[in-house]
């Protein structure tokens, strides 16, 4: 029941039960103030009905707020459905724009990476903010999906994506020279190099056999690395998901914000430029730069 009173059907709820305790002092005047909800209910005013402070001030703040971004209501799926297409043009595109460009098998075995990388740390923030919505209790103003959205996608764009450069420079020339894993090279065998010798021109034109063929080594490879890159992911997240936990608060104010600043108020407004304008932009560079250090370096990048 105290789940209902929390739902849509929230406000709806509370004026009833102002209707049928006559108490609109407390309801209508308190909506701007929940924690002057909580006096009533501690009171006893409101036990029969199954209330307790913290739903009842909940519900309060709520209705206060009018209505919120819904990241998951048809407008927001909507919006969700345009930048995964906007995601696929940039992903084409930077394939088609580069030169000289790669073989589509294994463009699209460098692409993959980036594709479940980006679908695990949806997963990922979807655990961690369950998690936070458990260990955190921060002002009930802090509850607009939107900001929370929009300080997710900034995140994991602009800070998290040099951080898992950095990493992924670092454990490069460790894999190739330990484990001759060379990123982004589907071709290389599991195991140290060999010389190749006078047989090295055969050896070349194997390899681009193979690369057309796809033979099962070729996935066997991908799938090491890509192991890799979700562990990469892992450690770097957690250390990010580290400062987030510290810091929630202060930057829940920050990009609050920025709705603010651009004058955007109404929920529509918040929802478009959240999940659709700023991810534009933010995810588009996400895909160019981890694109960069997910393929095989050139000759000369590889100097």
């Amino acid at each position: 029941w105290l789940r209902v009173v929390e739902g849509r059907d929230g406000c709806q709820m509370l004026e009833r039960l102002d209707r049928q305790l006559h108490a609109s002092h407390y309801i209508r005047t308190d909506y701007a103030n929940p924690a002057g909800v909580e006096r009533p209910v501690t009171h006893g005013d409101w036990h029969l009905f199954g209330i307790d402070a913290i739903t009842l001030s909940n519900t309060a703040a709520a209705c206060s707020r009018g209505h919120d971004c819904d990241l998951l209501g048809p407008a927001g799926i909507a919006v969700q459905v345009a930048i995964t297409i906007v995601c696929a043009i940039a992903l084409i595109g930077v394939w088609l724009g580069e030169t000289p460009r790669r073989d589509f098998l294994v463009w699209l075995f460098d692409i993959s990476k980036q594709v479940i990388g980006a679908a695990y740390g949806k997963f990922y923030n979807i655990g961690q903010s369950i998690a936070f919505a458990e260990l955190l209790r921060h002002s009930l103003d802090h509850q607009d999906q939107c900001v929370w959205y929009l300080l997710s996608i900034a995140t994991d764009c602009l800070f998290l994506t040099f951080l898992l450069w950095g990493a992924s420079n670092c454990m490069r020339p460790i894999l190739l020279r330990r484990y001759s894993i060379d990123i982004g090279d589907y071709n290389e065998p599991i195991e140290p190099h060999h010389k190749l010798g006078s047989s090295e021109k055969e050896s070349e034109q194997q390899k681009q056999e193979h690369r057309e063929l796809c033979p099962p080594g070729q996935v066997r490879v991908w799938f090491v690395q890509l192991g890799i890159w979700l562990a990469i992911i892992t450690v770097v997240r957690l250390l990010v998901s580290v400062i987030l936990f510290f810091t929630q608060e202060q930057l829940y104010v920050f990009y609050a914000g920025v709705f603010t600043v651009l004058g955007l108020e109404s929920a529509t407004s918040r929802l478009v430029f959240a999940v659709l304008v700023f991810p534009s932009a933010a995810d588009t560079f996400q895909i160019i730069i981890q694109d960069r250090f997910l393929k095989k370096p050139r000759p000369q990048e590889g100097k």
